[in-house]
């Protein structure tokens, strides 16, 4: 009989603190996109204005949590804006869009590929209208329903200190 008990008490300990760790992994920022253990994961910028690369403080950022990609920036191509990449062995992972302050539209898409048995993907993109303000961050997350998806926004804030120390890194990166 104690041993069952025992049994019992050690099954909620472990469905309690399970349930702890799945629920306070998401932060909803940039830091939920998956780290760039070493050359597992990759990290991008991409620089949604012409001209220089501005102070990350003079523009609003928005990230993803790594299975988000933006496909356009105000119905322009993300293929014709200056982008710089750190390669990883998987193409998930951190991401990071600089626009000036104001209204912009987003085309995205999503791609799940983890290292797992399976990867899913869209068929199509989805459009999201977001409000920029400079030294502010916009943190995108997907959620799905079924066989919908869509996007999360939040206040990705939280997070500027790793996305300031990616963004120094990948500035000086020539852009793909």
């Amino acid at each position: 009989m104690k041993s069952l008990t025992s049994l019992k008490t050690a099954a909620l300990i472990l469905a309690a603190t399970t349930t702890l760790l799945l629920g306070g992994c998401a932060s909803y920022d940039y830091t939920d996109a998956p780290p760039t253990l070493g050359v597992l994961y990759s990290k991008y910028l991409v620089i949604g204005y012409p001209g220089d690369i501005q102070p990350i403080n003079e523009v609003g950022v928005v990230t993803t949590d790594g299975l988000i990609q933006i496909h356009s920036v105000d119905g322009k191509s993300v293929n014709t804006l200056r982008r710089m990449k750190e390669s990883g062995f998987y193409s998930g992972g951190r991401y990071q869009l600089h626009l000036l302050p104001g209204t912009h539209t987003l085309g995205m898409g999503f791609h799940d590929d983890r290292g797992g048995p399976s990867k899913s993907w869209s068929t199509s993109d989805i459009t999201k209208v977001i409000e920029i303000k400079a030294g502010s961050v916009v943190h995108l997350s997907k959620w799905e329903s079924g066989y919908r998806w869509g996007a999360n926004i939040n206040d990705g804030a939280a997070a500027l200190p790793t996305i300031t120390a990616d963004f120094e890194s990948l500035r000086t990166r020539t852009p793909d």
